[in-house]
């Protein structure tokens, strides 16, 4: 809408501006909203970049834990490598009765590859040195004592003073066996045990209270077995002798096997 205003100099227009309902001028188009552009890649997560030697380092902690682990995997106790070592090469009838490892070498376990030994000329009964070299380790001199095999009784369990050894509780191995008194490996069976025998020990005569000998006269149920001969009956006692003693008997009477 147009109209003026009457001046002295003549007369002014005005002009006025009339919105409709909508807030929009007469012949106003209303402008059309865009939608913002979406954007078409992701952003990749932040990273801290790792220098080089970084991954260096921890690839030679990873490889040396596999080592220590494998190392672990195959490790055995000293004193077991040796005697194996030594086995083979023993003279008929005689083994390894005791080895004198130093205090750094006996508690170690390690791979049996890390281990040389180097023998005198001649090995016989008796406390010979050997030359020792453990890998990691100054090489040593250790004295190995060297005896005649024999039966020796071993503990399959664990026996506690107070417990009565029967059949099962024992094995017979031959051992070479120097310093203690074993006790004859028959003999055991129905003994008290006084002190404690671990698991795979041998049986010595002061762990042990004998069951008392039979007195000369005893009447006794007589086997005898030599090859193909077999003989059984009773007799008496003629010397006094404990269970699974060598001793002599008079045989009273005989009967067929």
């Amino acid at each position: 809408m147009i109209d003026g205003d009457q001046t002295y100099g003549g007369w002014e227009p005005r002009v006025s501006l009339a919105s409709g309902p909508d807030g929009l001028l007469a012949g106003e188009v209303p402008a059309r909203r865009v939608p913002r552009a979406r954007a078409t890649h992701r952003r990749r997560p932040f990273r801290t970049p790792i220098e080089r030697p970084t991954w260096i380092a921890i690839a030679v902690a990873v490889l040396g834990l596999v080592l220590a682990l494998a190392d672990r995997v195959s490790a055995e106790p000293l004193e077991a490598i040796v005697r194996d070592k030594l086995g083979p090469v023993m003279p008929a009838g005689l083994d390894v009765a005791k080895l004198y490892l130093p205090a750094e070498l006996a508690a170690i376990d390690t791979d049996p590859a890390r281990v040389v030994i180097e023998l005198p000329r001649e090995l016989r009964a008796g406390r010979p040195s050997i030359k020792l070299t453990v890998r990691g380790h100054r090489t040593v001199w250790i004295p190995v004592v060297i005896a005649a095999l024999g039966e020796v009784a071993i503990a399959r369990r664990a026996l506690a003073p107070g417990d009565v050894i029967g059949t099962g509780d024992l094995s017979i191995e031959r051992r070479a066996v120097v310093e203690v008194s074993v006790a004859a490996p028959r003999t055991v069976v129905g003994a008290s045990v006084v002190h404690p025998i671990a698991a795979g020990a041998v049986v010595v005569a002061r762990d042990v209270s004998l069951l008392p000998p039979l007195g000369r006269g005893t009447q006794i149920a007589i086997d005898v077995r030599r090859g193909a001969v077999h003989v059984r009956g009773t007799g008496t006692l003629e010397t006094a002798a404990r269970p699974g003693e060598p001793a002599s008997a008079r045989l009273a009477a005989t009967s067929e096997p």
